[in-house]
């Protein structure tokens, strides 16, 4: 069997989609499965075992997106698997010639023409349940897989000489397992307020068990100083680098702080117990995991979070591009412990 699946979605998504392509394998363990997604994912896929051939986007043009299609079309697929499926996706998935399609646009309450039917279409789940549609489509019924990324050896070596190099400098203790805290996020409105993140990072500090460890973008140092404010506090800053080396320094650390956001999923996808702040994003839609070992903190019912179903609380989030109160963020209040 000869199968494509495609997902055209951001990092943290892609992510996620691991586990599915996971269980795929498992189930057609002989299968020839190609990937189809954007060239900004293809490090969190890097290394897998779950797939022979990746195909990438260089961008998000549908007019890219459909000469791909087309030039695929010698390929000769069985199935073309579109998860998390585009508009433009559903209309021209066709061009690639598959005799059998499954398209899955998670907001349609209906199976789109040309596709197999999907179970339930429209059922509000997580994103991981929602691509296990997919393989419910193709009759494919499998458990779930946890989602993965593969770090090489080189790779957790450099990260390891890099993260002690860091806590040396900043006068900590290398001896101990490591607390990271991942602030960034996306959007600004979806990054826990810097006056509340450090109050956390110092209680994990002072407590002696774990070594915090701050991993961040070179735009949000840049935007909350952060080079200076570790400094000030003794904190091991790391900042910058590729993905793949942001994810190798992840692999490294024992637990994690993170908001919504693809550094999160990316903390769970390498077994960290990972922590998750959630403001005004859709907790139902992308907390997929376990609260138990992965919590989430959220304020409920906040009331300036007016988009989605009045009925399923955890599936209503806002919008909106700037905010002056902020208080879905403002008003959680963190239990972490080290």
């Amino acid at each position: 069997m000869k199968i494509l699946a495609i997902k055209l979605r951001a990092i943290g998504d892609t992510v996620i989609w691991t586990s599915a392509l996971a269980a795929l394998r498992k189930a057609h363990p002989n299968a020839e499965i190609h990937i189809l997604t954007y060239d900004s994912n293809a490090a969190v896929l890097a290394d897998q075992n779950f797939y022979n051939r990746a195909h990438f986007l260089r961008g998000k043009s549908r007019f890219e997106m459909i000469r791909m299609l087309w030039s695929l079309r010698g390929e000769k697929f069985e199935w073309l698997l579109a998860f998390h499926a585009t508009t433009s996706l559903c209309r021209w998935a066709w061009l690639c010639g598959a005799k059998h399609l499954v398209l899955h646009h998670h907001s349609w309450t209906y199976t789109p023409k040309g596709s197999e039917p999907i179970p339930e279409p429209g059922k509000l789940e997580n994103a991981i349940l929602r691509d296990y549609q997919i393989l419910r489509a193709m009759r494919t019924n499998v458990a779930q897989e946890p989602t993965h990324i593969t770090i090489t050896q080189d790779e957790s070596l450099w990260a390891e000489k890099i993260l002690k190099e860091k806590i040396i400098e900043a006068g900590g203790d290398v001896s101990r397992p490591r607390y990271l805290f991942l602030p960034g996020a996306g959007h600004h409105l979806r990054r826990y307020p810097k006056d509340l993140w450090w109050p956390e990072v110092l209680k994990i500090r002072d407590q002696g068990k774990f070594q915090p460890v701050v991993l961040a973008d070179e735009e949000l140092a840049r935007e909350w100083n952060l080079e200076e404010e570790c400094l000030k506090m003794r904190l091991p800053l790391v900042q910058g680098g590729s993905l793949r080396a942001f994810m190798a320094l992840i692999s490294r650390g024992q637990k994690a702080l993170a908001n919504d956001s693809g550094p999160g999923h990316i903390s769970v996808a390498l077994e960290l117990p990972t922590s998750f702040v959630f403001g005004p994003g859709c907790a139902g839609d992308w907390h997929c995991y376990d609260p138990q070992l992965h919590p989430i903190y959220r304020v409920a019912a906040v009331d300036c979070r007016l988009s989605g179903p009045r009925e399923r609380e955890m599936f209503q989030y806002c919008s909106v591009e700037s905010c002056k109160h902020h208080k879905c963020m403002r008003e959680i209040r963190l239990d972490i412990h080290g």
